[in-house]
């Protein structure tokens, strides 16, 4: 009867610790933030319901008037290059500035620039929310004489919402953010 406690107390000890080398080893999650984003049409929605597709992210807001055009070129690109591939993208686009990015302001900022396709999703959440998405992605913003600036970031999510490659240059290639997926 010892025997098979110790046995049993054995197997139980390499089960946790091969557990926690799991848990130790897993890339946070973007969709680990559980609460609810409002996109464009007013919608709750969670980053969860992307699950299993191929997603793209940034973060941007409706008010940007600078870098912000090459920024858009360039995701229009990385879409012409997945239908080229024939992969289907969702582009998730997280607002950095929560504050002011109203479902009017980003259906306006889409209309202006012919982002018609429903793929494209443009969501606001808390400050708390967009702080905690902006860390697990990577993203920084500053002001500069009063202007909200961030990085140029588009990353990949893989299909459990981690993070496996971001194009970080304007002149990287498309295909090496889309991978194989």
């Amino acid at each position: 009867m010892r025997r098979i406690s110790r046995i049993r107390l054995r197997i139980a000890t390499a089960l946790l610790l091969v557990l926690a080398t799991v848990g130790a080893n897993a890339a946070p999650s973007l969709f680990s933030i559980e609460k609810p984003w409002l996109d464009e049409n007013g919608r709750q929605v969670t980053l969860s319901q992307w699950r299993g597709s191929l997603t793209l992210v940034a973060m941007e807001y409706s008010a940007c008037r600078f870098i912000c055009s090459v920024y858009w070129r360039r995701l229009v690109e990385i879409q012409d290059a997945a239908d080229r591939a024939g992969q289907k993208v969702e582009f998730v686009i997280l607002s950095i500035d929560p504050e002011h990015d109203s479902p009017a302001l980003w259906r306006e900022y889409r209309k202006a620039r012919s982002l018609t396709r429903d793929n494209w999703h443009f969501l606001t959440g808390t400050r708390e929310m967009t702080t905690r998405a902006a860390a697990l992605l990577g993203e920084h913003w500053w002001y500069d004489e009063g202007h909200l600036m961030h990085d140029f970031k588009v990353v990949r999510l893989d299909q459990q919402g981690r993070v496996v490659a971001a194009m970080t240059t304007y002149t990287q290639p498309a295909d090496q953010l889309l991978g194989r997926f």
